[in-house]
C-alpha cells in the first residue's frame, strides 16, 4: 500500500505527503487533511528556502542569530536594528549599504541578511565588490 500511495503522491508533485500520513493524528476527515497539506506546504516552503540559499552562493553560512551588534554600528534616521532584521527595506524596495574598515563584520551582516530573505522567499545573490 505505501508503495502505491507513494507512487500517486509522485505523480501528483505532492513531495511530503507519502512520509506524513502515517504521522498526522486523526480526529476529523477535515482537521487531518488540514494538517496534512499544512505540513506539506511548510516543508516545501523550508525547501525553497534552501534552494534559494544555495542559488544566492553565499560564502560561508552566517545567521543574524550569531552577529555581534555593536556600538560601531550606526543606522540612517529611518532604520533600526529591528527594522533591518524583519527585511522591511526589501518591502519598500530600499537598498541597504554596508560600509566600514574590514573584520567589522559587513559580510557577515550581508550574509545573514541575505539568508533570512531566502527563507522568506526572496531570491537573492551575493556578490563581493572592492
Amino acid at each position: 500500500m505505501s508503495d502505491v500511495i507513494r507512487e500517486k503522491c509522485k505523480l501528483l508533485r505532492l513531495a511530503y505527503i507519502a512520509d506524513l500520513y502515517e504521522k498526522v493524528p486523526f480526529e476529523n476527515p477535515e482537521q487531518y487533511l488540514m494538517d496534512l497539506l499544512q505540513q506539506e506546504i511548510e516543508l516545501r516552503e523550508i525547501a525553497k528556502g534552501e534552494r534559494l540559499i544555495k542559488k544566492a552562493k553565499f560564502m560561508n553560512e552566517k545567521e543574524l542569530e550569531d552577529y555581534q551588534w555593536g556600538d560601531h554600528i550606526h543606522f540612517p534616521s529611518n532604520l533600526d536594528r529591528d527594522g533591518l532584521e524583519s527585511l522591511s527595506f526589501i518591502k519598500r524596495k530600499e537598498n541597504v549599504i554596508l560600509s566600514g574598515a574590514p573584520g567589522t563584520g559587513k559580510s557577515h551582516l550581508a550574509t545573514a541578511l541575505g539568508r533570512k530573505a531566502c527563507r522568506n522567499g526572496y531570491e537573492v545573490r551575493f556578490y563581493r565588490v572592492a
